[in-house]
């Protein structure tokens, strides 16, 4: 029986949690039963991650990019119409809201290949003008009548979903963005050198975050937190992990608050499961997000999480179970708790344990890729009548 032909398509190469549940997904697809590329724009700090993921096919598509630019939108468009009308593919599957768009409609004016699409987190959120979340729903709205089905990754996403009327309850299903428990089970994991590289010693308790700095990651507002950390407990070094627009802007308000001793910022770093087992505290200061795999992965390390009440982050973080919820954009609130999980230390063992077996048991990278295989081959039968063995 001949392999299915599935094209994922995303925006970049750039960090990520919805690139890095698309090269996982790429990456551990049965390449018995099918035939995978990828259409990227393949520049980006895990360009040499994703060249070295075997049997995948890459299509650069320069002109994808995240930002709204006509030009470069109508001429990804028309790369990703050829490409997939010389390929035919039997199923296209898109990622984020920008490749999500371009790469659906070129699909559908195809006619004949399945479109599926996964939401890593919505093009809209609270903080936005109400004009112009209306208008992303709409035009979500619209996607969704040409979208065979809408993959989720969180129940709360669903339920958010079907209540805006997106799209209906028989078109989406969930599928929890899945991580290799292995990389964290094992590797050259040196205790303490964190600290070394830092200069701290083992007495300072170490805040980290892992994630861009960008608007949607709001890592000011972690910043904003800590002098009233600070006033309650003055052994504390926070740690950002990640890059992104907003670092000259975290720089000068670590200035400003002088805090230069207190903060680090690393950049990107491939040895996130090394660093996480060094944080006392894991921080997710988001404004808006799907669910948060950097948030899975601390989890699953037992690292006792503080986490913004936000989109599918109650999914994994129930408050005072599994760490601590508090709202978005408020540094009074994050830093108290912070505070709380320093000053009472057994029971954030206590939750950062129940929310290791939580991760563990929902969030396993073969239990995602299982649920992507069972779809693929279902809407395969149902559509297309192709068998797979």
């Amino acid at each position: 029986m001949r392999k299915l032909k599935i094209l994922h398509v995303i925006t970049h190469l750039e960090v990520g949690g919805a690139q890095d549940n698309t090269f996982v997904t790429c990456e551990y697809l049965d390449k018995s039963k099918y035939d995978v590329a990828l259409a990227v724009n393949a520049r980006g700090y895990w360009s040499e991650r994703v060249y070295s993921i075997n049997k995948l096919k890459l299509i650069h598509i320069p002109h994808l990019c995240r930002e709204i630019d006509f030009r470069r939108d109508i001429l990804a468009f028309w790369s990703l119409y050829k490409h997939i009308r010389e390929n035919r593919y039997d199923i296209v599957h898109t990622h984020s809201s920008k490749p999500g768009a371009i790469a659906r409609l070129a699909a559908w004016c195809l006619h004949y290949p399945i479109i599926i699409h996964t939401i890593h987190g919505f093009s809209f959120h609270d903080f936005m003008p109400s004009w112009k979340r209306f208008f992303f729903i709409l035009i979500e709205k619209a996607l969704s009548l040409i979208t065979d089905k809408i993959i989720t990754v969180s129940k709360l996403n669903l339920r958010k979903l079907v209540s805006l009327r997106i799209a209906p309850l028989h078109k989406c299903v969930n599928i929890y963005s899945g991580i290799s428990f292995k990389k964290f089970d094992y590797g050259n994991y040196q205790r303490g050198k964190l600290r070394r590289q830092l200069g701290v010693n083992n007495e300072t308790k170490i805040i980290g975050m892992v994630g861009r700095l960008s608007y949607q990651k709001s890592p000011e507002t972690l910043i904003q937190a800590l002098p009233i950390v600070v006033e309650n407990i003055h052994n504390i070094h926070v740690v950002l992990v990640g890059d992104g627009e907003l670092r000259p802007m975290v720089e000068d308000l670590i200035k400003q608050l002088l805090l230069q001793e207190k903060v680090t910022i690393l950049g990107f770093r491939n040895d996130i499961p090394s660093l996480l087992k060094e944080f006392d505290i894991y921080v997710l200061s988001s404004k808006y997000e799907g669910l948060g795999r950097s948030l899975t992965e601390a989890m699953y390390c037992k690292v006792p999480v503080v986490a913004t009440e936000v989109e599918g982050v109650p999914e994994l973080v129930k408050n005072h179970e599994t760490g601590i919820l508090v709202p978005p954009d408020d540094a009074t609130y994050l830093a108290n708790g912070v505070i709380y999980l320093l000053e009472h230390p057994d029971k954030a063992r206590i939750m950062a344990q129940k929310a290791h077996d939580k991760v563990t048991l929902n969030f396993g990278i073969e239990k995602m890729i299982e649920d992507i295989d069972e779809l693929y081959h279902s809407y395969a039968k149902k559509f297309r009548r192709l068998k797979l063995k």
